[in-house]
Formats: structure tokens, C-alpha cells, sequence
């Protein structure tokens, strides 16, 4: 313990901001949270109390570093393509942008010690929560041969990798809900 806070993963969080928001109209990540913080500074802030450091993938925000998308319109599986190509760190602790229900509780969660290449979030009876995961350059590979096969789902990369899935309630779950029309925005 450091001053009464857990430890800091020793990693990098990567907040994933490159989407083009097509189902809310305009830029989700920008949108102002009850409170005024944005939906990014809110991940970004999540983030920053788990990991070392704090990067974005695919948009320029107030943080360390923002890593460039390697390949336009890719979608999050491109970002993290870029990410684990940057040469960064060899484990990332990736969320996207617009998720800002998220605590660090439940995103401390993913950085147990593990072997696995991958972890993320399974729910009871739901499908898989692709998002957010921990990530290790190992997969840097696999991912690469899914997006030059046009494939781009994260779910079916992980099906490909040595994973580890964490189980949550439906009731933590709900902090991995995402934004993403503006009735979702108007509910939060």
C-alpha cells in the first residue's frame, strides 16, 4: 500500500479514442459527465489510479503519450494493433473512451498476476466483454494476422489467444456500460 492507495500496476493503461461516434452524432469521448468532467477524462482518471502510466490510442488528449491508429477505420482492434506495436511496455490495460462508469475497483481486477496473453470480463449469461482487457505484446501477432485477414472483432482474436476470464456480477458489470447513443448519455 502507498499512502493508504493500492499499489500501482506497474503497466500502461491505454484508453482507446479513435472511434468516429457514428451512433451519437458527435464526438462521445468530449461529452460532459454530471460534474463536468468529460467521458475520456473520466477513463483517463480511472486509468491513471491503477496504471503507471496513461496513454490514448487514435485521439490527442491531455495525457503522457497518445499512440497513433497504424491503420485508418480498423476500429478498436486496429488501435490495439497500434498499441502493442509502439513498443510502450510489454502489457497494457486497454478500456475504451466510453465507458466512464468504470471504477478502479473493478479495472484493478484484470491485472492480477497471470500467464495468460489476455484478460477480460466475463458475466454470467451475457456474452463475452471484449472491453476492457489486459493485453500483452505476445498478441501482438495474432491481432496483426486478424486485421490483414479483414477480420477486426476483438472477440474472435481472443478465442485465438491463451486467455484468462475474470467473472463479475451483473451489478459490477454495470460499470462496463458504454456510451454510445445519446439516449445511453441521457441515461447516465
Amino acid at each position: 500500500m502507498i499512502d493508504g492507495m493500492a499499489d500501482i500496476w506497474p503497466h500502461t493503461g491505454a484508453v482507446l479514442a479513435g472511434g468516429s461516434s457514428m451512433r451519437m452524432g458527435v464526438p462521445k469521448e468530449d461529452l460532459l459527465l454530471p460534474g463536468g468532467m468529460s467521458m475520456i477524462g473520466r477513463v483517463i482518471q480511472t486509468l491513471e489510479k491503477v496504471c503507471a502510466r496513461v496513454v490514448t490510442v487514435g485521439g490527442e488528449h491531455m495525457v503522457q503519450q497518445n499512440v497513433l491508429d497504424l491503420r485508418h477505420g480498423a476500429g478498436p482492434l486496429g488501435g490495439i494493433e497500434a498499441l502493442l506495436a509502439s513498443g510502450l511496455d510489454d502489457n497494457y490495460l486497454v478500456c475504451p473512451s466510453d465507458i466512464p462508469l468504470i471504477t478502479p475497483e473493478l479495472v484493478r481486477r484484470l491485472n492480477a498476476p497471470s500467464d495468460s496473453v489476455a484478460t477480460f470480463f466475463e458475466v454470467q449469461g451475457d456474452p463475452v466483454h471484449s472491453l476492457p482487457l489486459r493485453i500483452s505484446v505476445a498478441a501482438l501477432d495474432t491481432v496483426s494476422a486478424a486485421l490483414d485477414a479483414g477480420r477486426n472483432a476483438i472477440h474472435t482474436v481472443l478465442a485465438e489467444l491463451e486467455t484468462e476470464r475474470v467473472s463479475i456480477s451483473r451489478a459490477e458489470a454495470a460499470g462496463l456500460r458504454n456510451i454510445n447513443t445519446p439516449e445511453d448519455y441521457s441515461a447516465i
